[in-house]
């Protein structure tokens, strides 16, 4: 009862076969778990070795004005002691401007955020989880997704996430320089593209930043890996875009979509809908297979770190159960994989839709424990 209405589907990972389900075609809101299907995509379209990059430039018509641009990383830290694993560095950054520079004062700093198209926050998002520490404004370029405390995993997010690293980097300069974010004049685009970038740094590759999204469900590294799918699809690189990418990438290499809607990357919208028997078919997808990999260790890392504890009725499958989870108002989700007493490797997904997460999740946490000692 504590998980209101259930949709839910295990699979056997060496046969492919369907061990147990219940209602596994309803279609209901996933939350988080959203994060598998951008996961999977992510693996399916992009090189496992991409990194998002960040230049540095400086205007050939004012020298002492330098502009920010990324092609989208949202993981960057100040001093290399971020939220984000191998995080590139904007101190990293300044030092190698500096050589450049050669003295000359910087006077501006403009951060580029024309590659977002000017679609920064999801329509069906609520703004106060920007201070819930759930979501921000989708910027080019964003110091630990937007975290206010980057040693946090649920800090306040920043109202200006692009500012912010246009500020970084003038303190890291030492300049006393004014900062804008805006989509660089067209008319000098011209003359910027035939610059050579004074300064470069690199994100995490693509395997590790999946890895840091699904431990820590970061909603932002989601959106900004949405669009690293939507631009490889040659699709906009907007919510819309990321969505309908993510859908058709996984529908190419044949899994089942149909009953799928997405609004965004990142499970936070509302109106995202899944089943269980397509959360559960990427899961066992053999080509996906190095996503289950990724995901929290049940009782030692990320969301599950403080679940299948002593007295929880789960305790048995602390450290056996790899799982994604997710969270809204109403809804409850988890969805991973699971090693049975006997030796046998399965994937889940489960999700609770109409449920209290206090009754719910360790309700699912029992659940994934009862499949692990199922024959």
């Amino acid at each position: 009862p504590a998980l209101g209405v259930l949709s839910a589907s295990v699979t056997d990972v060496e046969t492919g076969e369907v061990l147990w389900a219940k209602d596994e075609n309803r279609k209901l809101t996933p939350a988080s778990a959203t994060k598998l299907y951008t996961a999977a995509a992510a693996i399916l379209a992009l090189d496992e070795d991409s990194r998002w990059s960040t230049d540095l430039l400086q205007d050939p018509n004012d020298p002492g004005r330098l502009i920010l641009r990324s092609d989208g990383d949202v993981s960057l830290s100040r001093d290399g002691e971020g939220f984000f694993t191998d995080a590139a560095s904007v101190t990293k950054l300044a030092e190698k401007a500096k050589k450049k520079l050669g003295g000359q004062a910087v006077t501006s700093i403009v951060v580029d955020n024309s590659i977002r198209s000017g679609d920064l926050f999801n329509k069906t998002w609520d703004r106060e989880d920007i201070d819930g520490g759930n979501i921000a404004n989708l910027d080019a370029v964003m110091l630990d997704a937007g975290r206010l405390d980057p040693y946090t995993s649920d800090s306040a997010r920043s109202h200006n996430p692009g500012e912010d690293v246009g500020r970084a980097l003038a303190d890291a300069l030492g300049a006393d320089a004014e900062v804008t974010v805006a989509s660089v004049a067209k008319e000098m685009t011209p003359s910027l593209g035939d610059q050579d970038p004074i300064a470069t740094v690199q994100s995490a590759p693509l395997n590790v930043r999946l890895r840091d999204m699904l431990v820590h469900s970061d909603n932002i590294m989601a959106e900004a890996i949405g669009r690293e799918i939507a631009k490889s699809q040659g699709e906009p690189q907007t919510f819309e875009g990321a969505t309908s990418a993510t859908l058709d990438v996984l529908k190419e290499h044949g899994i089942d979509t149909k009953d799928a809607t997405l609004f965004d990357n990142s499970g936070m919208s509302e109106k995202n809908r899944l089943t269980a028997h397509e959360l559960d078919g990427v899961l066992s997808n053999k080509e996906v297979r190095d996503i289950l990999d990724m995901l929290p260790v049940a009782s030692v890392e990320g969301t599950l770190e403080a679940r299948y504890g002593s007295g929880s009725g789960s305790e048995d499958s602390a450290g056996w159960v790899r799982a994604k989870t997710g969270t809204l108002s109403g809804v409850n989700a988890l969805a991973g994989t699971v090693m049975t007493d006997s030796g046998r490797a399965l994937t889940f997904a489960f999700l609770s839709n109409e449920s209290d997460p206090n009754s719910a999740r360790p309700a699912l946490d029992r659940l994934a424990n009862a499949v692990r000692s199922a024959e």
